[in-house]
């Protein structure tokens, strides 16, 4: 079943949309319904300076989204008897010494996040390291730097049961992978998992050569500026994966159908719903093996985003059968691609993104409050102003000059509500009525008329 015309003149206006507000040079979009393909298409520059334009088959690093990858090389590993998800990571990498030695750290707490390791920023260290945009000198030459690295933060565990994301367990369950197998991780994924969906050009070793790949750009000042692209071995299995948003739906699709592609089983469904499971909770959600379970209205998505900085990326899919969503874009802008996953759903379902996604739902309520206001008589001026995802007031008068934040009194169902934090630990209650040609602000003992 295809897409009507209106529906795809809405999520490409949609999509536009973002890419100006958001600074974002290029970005791919691809659809499917039902298992088939009905949209795919490039929006923007791949590369700006030749202003060669981004397409469909556009090859963008996917960064975090090549965490389930990872995943599924563990699950097929399982599947065929080589190891549990329950095992000790130690039993197969003894150069790993993190953890009890009673309760030691287990496979299914690195696919979790939950191993209690909190982020120890080895990506970020190697990221900017290669982008050229920040040198924090951490010693991460080769995996004995790694190992020291990690082994070195004992004192940061915790046994704190939810989800600490953590890009150093993924590259642990690379090197697992490698271990068990005894081939290179990026080997092991291409033969079992990239060929058999067709992934032709998806990649973790960048082809300079490659007619049609992204140039990386990094947002600064409110504009982008070209890096190089940042190859890591090391974190393939965190956040290596390079491809095009059309064979990345081939992925989606296969998970979708329960671990079946093109008729072929590449894993039994049992096994593969143990990745797509909600098994720790994470921000009002659920996490996976390297999936994580939201809700978009009335609407489950499975899914994962991804960021390097200089590229960023969300793969999704219903788990009813109907939609799948892949995202690519050449940078990492503040509104990032799962958030506009999101706001395609809810195109796709007939509704508009600001009553179904909280963020567009926030922008819209932010957009018609933040503005000038003033009391009665024009005695107080005052403006209201978005800081992230509260609302700033700041009064002007000779004895009256204050700034005091306003917090949405329901930040899962925004509306006019907000509260005011004071120094005594009490809230108070202020909130804001919009009228046809302008919006009132009480708060206290004041009164505001919003003039601009």
């Amino acid at each position: 079943m295809s897409l009507s015309d209106h529906t795809c003149r809405e999520i490409e206006q949609f999509v536009g949309e973002w890419l100006t507000e958001a600074s974002v040079p290029g970005a791919s979009v691809a659809l499917s319904r039902d298992g088939e393909l009905v949209y795919a298409s490039g929006f923007g520059s791949r590369d700006l300076e030749t202003n060669e334009p981004a397409t469909a088959d556009t090859l963008y690093g996917v960064a975090s989204v090549s965490k389930s990858f990872a995943a599924l090389g563990i699950l097929l590993l399982e599947e065929r008897g080589a190891l549990s998800v329950t095992d000790a990571v130690s039993s197969y990498l003894p150069a790993f010494t993190l953890g009890d030695g009673e309760q030691p750290i287990t496979i299914h707490e690195l696919l979790t996040h939950s191993s209690g390791i909190p982020s120890l920023k080895t990506s970020e260290v190697l990221l900017s390291r290669l982008t050229g945009i920040e040198e924090f000198t951490v010693p991460l030459g080769d995996r004995e730097d790694f190992y020291r690295h990690v082994n070195g933060a004992d004192t940061e565990l915790t046994d704190e049961e939810f989800v600490m994301y953590n890009n150093s367990g993924y590259i642990l369950l690379g090197m697992l992978i490698e271990e068990v197998t005894g081939r290179p991780f990026a080997s092991v994924i291409e033969s079992e998992v990239l060929s058999p969906l067709g992934m032709e050009r998806s990649t973790f070793a960048p082809d300079n050569t490659d007619e049609d790949m992204m140039t990386p750009y990094i947002l600064r000042d409110g504009g982008p500026e070209a890096t190089p692209f940042p190859h890591r071995e090391l974190s393939y299995a965190a956040g290596g994966l390079l491809a095009p948003v059309t064979e990345l739906t081939n992925y989606l699709v296969m998970n979708q159908n329960g671990g079946t592609f093109d008729g072929a089983e590449l894993i039994p469904s049992e096994r593969l719903a143990t990745a797509h499971d909600g098994h720790v909770p994470r921000a009002g959600n659920e996490y996976g093996y390297g999936w994580e379970r939201v809700q978009v209205g009335d609407r489950t998505m499975i899914g994962h985003g991804g960021s390097l900085g200089v590229s960023s990326s969300y793969i999704g899919f219903t788990p009813d059968g109907e939609y799948t969503i892949a995202i690519g874009a050449n940078t990492t802008p503040a509104t990032t691609p799962p958030t506009v996953a999101e706001g395609i759903l809810a195109i796709l379902d007939g509704k508009e993104p600001e009553t179904v996604v909280p963020y567009y739902r926030r922008k819209a309520i932010f957009e018609e409050l933040t503005g000038e206001y003033e009391s009665y008589r024009g005695i107080t001026q005052a403006t209201v102003e978005q800081q992230g995802s509260v609302l700033q007031l700041t009064t002007k008068h000779d004895l009256d000059n204050t700034t005091t934040l306003l917090i949405p009194a329901d930040p899962t169902n925004l509306d006019y509500e907000f509260e005011i934090p004071t120094d005594n630990g009490v809230r108070k209650r202020a909130f804001f009525k919009p009228h046809e040609d302008h919006v009132d602000l009480f708060y206290d003992r004041t009164r505001l008329h919003k003039s601009s």
